[in-house]
């Protein structure tokens, strides 16, 4: 009888987390690139149109990002928070009409937390108003090559109009690691402190993935479970996206296989370098 609960428990997990991986894997829009070249090594699905949910907040963190780079910010600037953003709905840092938050601390509630009314924060601080910088969002797109790609809203939330690819996603990333090395560390940053409230990632695959440094999640009934993954093992970077996962745990799980498999060829053929 013993026995025969242990198995009924291990088909349980098997069945629980390895099944909707493999499900996940087949339903999803997934790519992934060596960093630098842009070269695909693995793709499904790569060019079919879905929502990015909150991956939408690369293409605002690229924006400031910009505005930085370019002196029109500083990270130490505070920007306030309008009605509008203090009514966003959740993820959410909660903050009030009249509160002031940093560009840095805006910019790690956006890596870490994907807080809706910081994106919308950042957005009015970058360009007066949203829809402005939602604008900016898609002439950047364009100019990026996302041809694919048509933002509606700084945060990510659904939007019927709002859509992209795996390999628009793609493009994003290797710009952002491109045009903003001064940055990009701020993507392996865990946690941040805010009003004395401590905020901490629960990326999975940024806790367990060797190699990895970081990225973006994203979620909506609508899109699926959305992850970004970037990871450099010796001079080897690959970027990672799936786009559509129908489980959290299909979704981290699938990225690490992919990273572990792709890793392993390279090891094994020395053929692609990072460059």
């Amino acid at each position: 009888m013993r026995f025969l609960k242990r198995y009924i428990f291990y088909v349980f997990i098997v069945f629980q987390f390895v099944a909707p991986c493999v499900h996940a894997q087949a339903r999803s829009h997934s790519t992934l690139i060596l960093s630098g070249s842009g070269k695909v090594l693995y793709e499904k699905n790569a060019k079919k149109k879905t929502y990015p949910a909150s991956l939408t907040k690369l293409m605002t963190i690229y924006l400031i990002f910009e505005a930085l780079k370019q002196g029109k910010m500083l990270f130490k600037t505070r920007l306030t928070t309008s009605e509008k953003a203090s009514r966003m709905p959740s993820s959410k840092l909660g903050l009030k009409r009249g509160e002031a938050i940093s560009i840095r601390e805006a910019i790690l509630g956006l890596i870490i937390k994907s807080f809706n009314d910081v994106a919308v924060v950042l957005a009015e601080g970058g360009s007066g108003s949203e829809r402005n910088f939602v604008r900016v969002m898609n002439q950047r797109a364009r100019q990026l090559g996302m041809n694919d790609t048509y933002f509606a809203n700084a945060s990510g939330l659904h939007h019927p109009n709002q859509i992209t690819t795996a390999y628009d996603m793609a493009k994003l990333t290797m710009a952002l690691k491109r045009d903003f090395p001064e940055y990009y560390h701020l993507f392996s940053v865990n946690s941040f402190f805010f009003k004395r409230a401590f905020y901490k990632n629960e990326n999975y695959v940024k806790k367990h993935l060797v190699g990895v440094e970081g990225m973006k999640t994203g979620y909506t009934s609508n899109a699926g479970w959305n992850i970004v993954t970037t990871a450099k093992r010796g001079d080897t970077r690959l970027i990672g996206i799936i786009l559509g996962g129908n489980t959290y745990l299909a979704r981290e799980l699938t990225m690490m296989k992919l990273m572990d498999q792709y890793f392993a060829r390279v090891r094994r053929t020395n053929t692609y370098k990072h460059v």
